[in-house]
């Protein structure tokens, strides 16, 4: 009878589906942390699963099997999920973001991209079922599991376990989302994310100020920062552009080093090579976005304001009334306005626009179907369709601000043959590197016509051309071997972080910037709007931001928190990347790219960028809403 009973519970719809979703745990665990710890996953994922596996158990329903077919696709599906936003953004998504499953039409393109023929094993045994219920072998000969009392001990088991892995690591702060998943349980992590708040135990810094005194609170930030308050008047370059145009160009995962870069003798971006020569260039420039990707990046260029480190700002506070560039140029009798050629309710740019107080802002059906490649219209035609609204605008002799977004370099990069111009050798032949590279040229010729055009129309002369990129193109989790291999051979060293988070800033002003200054000093995209109010003359002594003018001060403080742990910095010297604390992180020499052994003397810049960015967090929560 014991065997009976034994037997009947091997074959029964709860072990095996139990069995299969902890295979597949298991496997997941080894795509994302590199291990096969069958212990660590009994302990830490197991019981989880059964909770869910045995609620079904509990179910009287002749549609028990399906119910176990549907919470057998549903992990997988999560799984899926997990193992791709990793291979992307190098991250364990979050509760939140799979919220935002509503974008990924926008992009599916690159989540395609990703997917590899080892995610297949996920599902093999939902098409293995899928088959049998085809040929109406479905259910298969497994039997209904009647010890209700067996599967109500499983529940409280699993219940009482997990609660116990919840308790023993809801405390425990660590930096790096991947290892505090590696080590508290992929499941558990979820649940600690959705009941206490991403990573909130390494939030908790104390505000040193209270950020409604807003002189205190620039006061404090600049003694953070190590900043001297500089007079206008003894500031390098300001007001140089005073009632000029500003023509600001967003491009679409544009990292730095394709800049000035040649390929067997051919330069990737010519036109851009030769703007360098004239314009003030920061090639040390470091992406800060978050999880908003694009969107944060327009963020921080127009407030110089850390975004939000685990959820998109465009969604958490697109009700909010932020101070920004457009707001402090509006004062200035500039007409302000932006234009993105994709669907304005990607990533909430509906609630963000308005938000940053732009006055105009274009979109989707303004840019129409033509030339579509990737995920819309050609940045070729964003300019053209923009070029009529600014010839407009220079018309009524009254300044303005716009800015643009590109979308043609979105990855995974693929261009129709007739706008492929740059040549490579052929060991770049089906190579993202090679498609990256091509796509990058595009831009180069597209934004140089643009220029062109602008010069025609009279609207060159009397304007401050700013180039930026968004955030990186290649993320090594996110491209193959050989791609890492072709890029390191470019640039004559190993393909590393510092690489994929460094972004260009360039700032072409004519009759300024002619004699062209590379600047290689530690910058950030939060530098952006300071450097660009000081040309324009626009003042920030009553205005709160993050980032520094870059025209006038060297020494740079700089944190990100998402696409690196919470608490990494770039300083003078170091980038530094926590792991689950300082004392165990790693950090880079900025010039020499090599691990620096002993950190110790920059403790204090890891506590100085946690306190900056629980005060930039505490001033936008504060901030009036619409």
């Amino acid at each position: 009878m014991k065997n009976t009973f034994l037997l009947d519970f091997l074959r029964s719809h709860f072990f095996i589906v139990t069995g299969i979703i902890f295979i597949k745990v298991l496997f997941l665990r080894y795509l994302l942390f590199e291990e096969i710890d069958f212990s660590r996953t009994l302990i830490l994922e197991l019981s989880y699963i059964l909770i869910f596996t045995s609620l079904l158990g509990l179910v009287k329903t002749k549609w028990k099997p399906v119910l176990y077919f549907i919470l057998n696709l549903v992990f997988s599906v999560l799984f899926l999920a997990v193992i791709l936003y990793y291979s992307f953004f190098g991250r364990i998504v979050t509760y939140f973001a799979l919220f935002q499953l509503g974008q990924v039409g926008t992009i599916n393109e690159s989540v395609t991209a990703l997917l590899q023929p080892v995610y297949g094993l996920f599902f093999v045994d939902l098409v293995i079922l899928l088959v049998l219920l085809v040929i109406k072998k479905y259910p298969i000969s497994t039997v209904q599991l009647n010890k209700k009392f067996l599967v109500a001990v499983l529940l409280l088991f699993g219940l009482g376990v997990s609660v116990l892995n919840f308790n023993l690591h809801k405390n425990e702060a660590i930096s790096n989302n991947v290892i505090a998943a590696q080590e508290k349980g992929i499941l558990n992590y979820e649940a600690l994310e959705m009941y206490y708040g991403p990573d909130s135990s390494l939030m908790a810094v104390e505000a040193s100020v209270s950020v409604e005194n807003l002189t205190e609170l620039k006061e404090e930030i600049n003694r953070v920062k190590g900043l001297e308050t500089i007079p206008e008047e003894q500031r390098a370059y300001f007001g140089a552009a005073e009632g000029r145009n500003l023509i600001v160009i967003q491009v679409e995962s544009m990292q730095n080093f394709p800049l000035r870069l040649e390929v067997d003798g051919t330069e990737v971006t010519p036109n851009l090579n030769e703007l360098l020569e004239e314009s003030f260039y920061f090639p040390n420039t470091a992406q800060q976005t978050g999880p908003g990707n694009t969107s944060d990046a327009e963020f921080i260029l127009n407030t110089s304001l850390y975004p939000t480190a685990f959820n998109p700002t465009s969604q958490t506070y697109g009700n909010k009334k932020f101070p920004s560039l457009p707001r402090l140029l509006s004062g200035q009798n500039y007409r302000t306005m932006t234009f993105h050629a994709d669907d304005i309710s990607f990533w909430n740019r509906d609630e963000l626009y308005p938000a940053l107080g732009i006055d105009q802002y274009y979109y989707g059906e303004f840019f129409g179907e033509e030339d579509v490649i990737g995920i819309g219209p050609s940045d070729r035609v964003m300019f053209e369709k923009a070029l009529p609204i600014l010839r407009e605008q220079h018309m009524k002799d009254k300044p303005f601000y716009a800015q643009l977004i590109g979308l043609t370099s979105h990855h995974p990069f693929t261009l129709p043959e007739a706008d492929r111009k740059l040549t490579l050798p052929e060991r770049f032949n089906g190579s993202l590197t090679g498609n990256y590279l091509v796509s990058m040229n595009y831009m180069d010729t597209a934004i140089q016509e643009f220029i062109e055009e602008l010069k025609e129309e009279g609207i060159y002369e009397n304007s401050v051309i700013a180039i930026y990129g968004d955030h990186f193109g290649l993320q090594q989790s996110a491209i193959s071997e050989n791609d890492v291999d072709l890029i390191s051979e470019l640039l004559g060293r190993e393909y590393g972080t510092l690489d994929r988070l460094n972004v260009p800033f360039i700032v072409h002003a004519p009759g300024i910037s002619d004699d062209g200054q590379t600047f290689e000093k530690t910058s950030g995209q939060l530098d952006m709007m300071p450097t660009l109010a000081n040309l324009l003359g626009v003042s920030l002594d009553e205005h709160i931001v993050f980032g520094q003018d870059l025209l006038n001060n060297d020494d740079n403080l700089l944190g990100a928190r998402y696409y690196l742990p919470i608490g990494s910095f770039w300083n003078n010297d170091i980038l530094f990347m926590p792991e689950k604390d300082f004392d165990d992180g790693t950090a880079y020499d900025l010039e020499t790219d090599q691990i620096v052994d002993d950190y110790e003397a920059y403790r204090e810049d890891y506590n100085r960028v946690l306190q900056l960015e629980k005060l930039s967090d505490d001033y936008i929560e504060n901030l009036p809403e619409q």
